[in-house]
């Protein structure tokens, strides 16, 4: 009986030992899953047609909407725009910085900060980048990124002083769009940093590149030793749609969280904000939609009162009415409303149709043949004139149409030429082509403006970076420009703003017609955290839901 007591015992001590030991090798694994479950990830959709083809420092990081974002999740930058209304400046890869004159400029550079690869960053890598990113790709050639030549100097590990080609305003920093690159890595390719395959993409950011594959999809994971703390989960993921019905399918299933620039259109919209665990964020538009003249042709065009007949026989509330469902805003200039500079009181166009037959009888524009459309009086020829439009803006298709009805009122034709965008951007920045007489363009003018009057800048200025697709010519503009850019009081400023609001409103080579609003289709079943700034929850003046977007 002993012996059995004393088997029994141990044969209960060994069922307990294996029944610890199993215990804990499923809590070990239970953990193991519970871990692997744990990790967060952001997913974004995209359409296929804005994937990047590579990781190239090229012109995809400054006009492509997916690029705009890869490059701010990667590299820092010195300072980022705050949040709205102020939109003051966020200082961020410099703790500060110093100048007497807004020309000559000492930051001083944030410490701790490492690259991907554990390198330091320092006062070199910003010399360098200052030094020959803008002169290797004049994409990044801003006025508040061009520098003298040989002015970048390193002070010490942590200051670096340079000047600045022109006097800059007061109102924010320098460098308010350029990447902080390594120069250990891209010195060799100062003069054509295109030519750098960056296959590992290493820069000093929140975001590593964790892969990437051309055409389908880009993968992020955070730095863990980012300077500041580091993103609120552990991947973002960039995944491609055919198209934008494909982007809403995906959202509603869960297999995206958000669509990656600008949000979707309203009647997207409206297919979602029934959809469940979908909320849709509205935001003040960042983009403006606007008309360019093309006035290089000896043509109709160079005549202000058929420019004005035009504008004045476009009815801009039908516009917003049946193309953005009323989700848009009509506008009058390159300024917000919302900003200290817009100017309230420009030249207005009215829809006014009297006033455009008007116009045009008195110039002698009449139909001489009984075809139903004008005449030119010198040349006899109709007004019939070539509307340039991008296939991929389905917005812009549709106010082509309403215009070319809304012209038929007043005697004037239009041909509507639909292309795909890069033959688009070809042309559009050649106005001495003469495949086209006017043009949709969209563009982001963002908090601090002053470099969208690049538009307007005359085209035979030397200084003229080459954005003027009208042909615009006034050098009285030029001067005030010049003044603007120069000008450090900022109420000086104000007024040189508003003066050069008036003279682009009476001229008219561009025509601002509507501000539409950004609207933005997020889950809310895992995430949240999304911030929204003008422009929507992701756009080049916002990374920052990239950062803050966490689980619930």
């Amino acid at each position: 009986m002993k012996k059995f007591k004393e088997k029994c015992r141990k044969n209960s001590s060994s069922w307990i030992l294996i029944t610890f030991l199993t215990f804990s090798l499923f809590m070990l694994f239970f953990q193991a899953v519970s871990n692997a479950k744990a990790e967060s990830e952001l997913r974004v959709g995209w359409l296929a047609s804005e994937m990047l083809s590579t990781p190239q420092c090229n012109d995809a990081w400054q006009y492509e909407s997916m690029g705009c974002m890869f490059w701010q999740l990667i590299y820092d930058q010195p300072w980022h725009y705050g949040p709205p209304p102020e939109y003051a400046y966020n200082l961020r890869a410099i703790t500060g910085y110093e100048t007497i004159d807004n020309k000559k400029f000492r930051f001083f550079i944030r410490e701790g900060m490492t690259f991907h690869n554990n390198k330091p960053v320092t006062a070199k890598d910003f010399a360098f980048t200052y030094e020959y990113l803008p002169v290797s790709n004049p994409i990044w050639a801003y006025n508040s990124s061009t520098i003298v030549p040989g002015s970048a100097v390193v002070i010490d590990e942590h200051t670096v002083d340079f000047e600045l080609k022109v006097v800059l305003s007061p109102k924010y920093p320098p460098f308010d769009w350029l990447p902080i690159l390594p120069q250990h890595l891209w010195k060799r390719y100062k003069y054509d940093m295109e030519k750098y395959e960056n296959s590992k993409a290493i820069g000093s950011g929140p975001y590593m590149l964790d892969s990437f594959k051309a055409g389908e999809y880009v993968s992020f994971k955070n730095f863990e030793k980012y300077w500041e703390k580091k993103p609120r989960v552990d991947k973002t993921v960039f995944k491609t749609y055919g198209t934008t019905d494909a982007l809403g399918m995906a959202l509603k299933r869960g297999e995206i969280d958000m669509v990656g620039y600008g949000g979707v259109g309203p009647m997207s919209a409206k297919l979602l904000e029934k959809a469940d665990n979908v909320k849709l964020i509205y935001s003040p538009g960042i983009s403006l939609q606007w008309l360019s003249f093309n006035m290089f042709p000896e043509g109709s065009l160079k005549d202000l009162n058929v420019r004005k007949a035009i504008v004045h026989a476009i009815d801009k509330e039908r516009i917003v009415q049946m193309v953005y469902h009323g989700q848009a805003v009509l506008h009058d200039s390159f300024i917000y409303p919302e900003l200290a500079n817009y100017n309230p009181n420009l030249p207005q166009y009215k829809y006014n149709t009297d006033i455009s037959n008007r116009l045009l009888d008195d110039g002698g524009y009449t139909d001489t043949d009984g075809d139903g459309f004008r005449n030119n009086p010198e040349s006899g020829k109709n007004l019939d004139f070539k509307f340039l439009v991008p296939s991929s803006d389905t917005e812009e298709v549709k106010m082509a149409s309403l215009i070319r009805e809304q012209m038929k009122k007043i005697g004037i034709g239009i041909k509507i030429n639909v292309v795909d965008v890069d033959t688009y951007y070809d042309l559009l920045y050649w106005p001495q082509n003469p495949v086209w007489d006017i043009s949709f363009v969209s563009e982001e003018p963002g908090p601090y403006a002053s470099w969208i009057w690049e538009f307007s800048k005359s085209w035979n200025d030397k200084n003229s970076i080459g954005w003027n697709c009208s042909y615009y010519d006034n050098p009285e503009f030029d001067k005030l420009l010049d003044a603007f850019n120069s000008e450090v009081d900022l109420e000086k400023a104000k007024i040189l703003s508003h003066k050069m609001q008036e003279i682009i409103a009476h001229d008219l080579p561009y025509y601002i017609i509507c501000r539409p609003n950004a609207i933005d289709p997020v889950r809310t079943d895992k995430l949240e955290g999304y911030v929204a700034y003008m422009g929507g929850v992701s756009s080049w003046i916002n990374p920052f839901t990239y950062f803050n977007v966490h689980p619930k």
